[in-house]
């Protein structure tokens, strides 16, 4: 059988990496990382959705500098590995693919600014484009110039109207995620392009600010949207906390499946969400890295779901989705 070209749709590599003063293919003992180089390559993970995500603790002119830090790292990794390419482009995904298909050991990457409070003008997203910067996020969790995050109250902004038109002119994909419900009305209600959830549940199973109810899952599928479900414990089952047992796999898969019911079979795809955050504590059994994500294949097969799902899910949606929206 052909191996499952995986996608995963949220991995915050960057961020993890210069927190904890290591390289995507060398970690300390000391530390734990669930995306390396070689967990992804193990993993038959052709594709990450890698993130510029910066704390929100420091002050803005630090932050920016944490920014830099992130561009420079990502830059720098395909001169590094041979094994790595940035995809910014159809052109780009469709050799990742082939040379994916050929049996090579190959990893690609695209970028996703997650939250955007660090953008000055919406004429500053030209260089984040220039640089790779293929999906956006308005906001993270809580409120800035443009949008209301998840955690606060408010809506689109006068100023995230003209941000998201000029993400339009440039082609970016829009990833909802990280916005309230308020927010996630009023901004697809002006928002015409592509759209995503890369790291998002399903609110009617596991209630939580940062799910999406049925009625957005709906109002996604009309938009032809892809949702990566996220594989923290906290998301999968309600009322798990920091300190339970990990929970089976089959969570995950009941997710799956709700998600399926509400966004199509197209519609639904993995986003992890590894080391934003996350230890394999905070993750289901079986799935402590990036090495682990075929598991979730064979999960579906045990639940009865067919091998054509489970591609679809692993990576076939994703890669459907961006051979669509990515540029020429």
């Amino acid at each position: 059988m052909p191996r499952r070209f995986i996608v995963d749709s949220h991995q915050d590599i960057a961020w993890h990496a210069l927190k904890y003063r290591r390289a995507l293919a060398r970690v300390p003992e000391s530390v734990t990382a669930m995306v390396t180089l070689e967990s992804l390559l193990r993993g038959g993970v052709g594709l990450s959705v890698a993130t510029y995500f910066v704390d929100r603790e420091t002050p803005r002119d630090m932050r920016k500098q944490h920014l830099r830090k992130e561009v420079e790292f990502y830059d720098s990794l395909p001169g590094k590995h041979p094994e790595v390419m940035q995809v910014c482009d159809r052109s780009d995904l469709s050799q990742l693919e082939s040379r994916f298909s050929s049996g090579e050991s190959i990893w690609g990457f695209c970028l996703l600014m997650e939250g955007a409070e660090l953008i000055d003008s919406p004429e500053e997203l030209n260089s984040q484009f220039e640089r790779g910067v293929r999906m956006l996020s308005l906001t993270w969790n809580d409120d800035n110039q443009w949008a209301s995050g998840a955690r606060r109250t408010g809506g689109l902004k006068p100023a995230g109207r003209k941000l998201l038109a000029r993400m339009d002119e440039l082609g970016l994909i829009l990833d909802v995620s990280h916005l309230n419900r308020h927010s996630f009305f009023e901004v697809l209600e002006a928002w015409h392009g592509p759209v995503v959830a890369t790291h998002s549940n399903a609110d009617a199973l596991s209630p939580h600010f940062r799910n999406l109810t049925d009625e957005q899952l709906s109002l996604l599928k009309e938009r032809g949207a892809v949702v990566g479900v996220l594989l923290g414990s906290a998301f999968l089952q309600p009322g798990w906390k920091e300190g339970d047992p990990q929970i089976p796999i089959a969570q995950v898969v009941v997710h799956i499946q709700h998600l399926i019911e509400h966004l199509g079979e197209h519609g639904v795809g993995i986003g992890s969400d590894f080391d934003g955050g996350l230890t394999p504590a905070d993750t289901p059994e079986g799935l402590d890295s990036a090495a682990d994500l075929p598991r979730i294949g064979d999960a579906m097969s045990e639940c009865g779901l067919s091998e054509e799902f489970a591609r679809n899910v692993l990576g076939g949606n994703w890669l459907r989705f961006l051979r669509d929206h990515l540029p020429q």
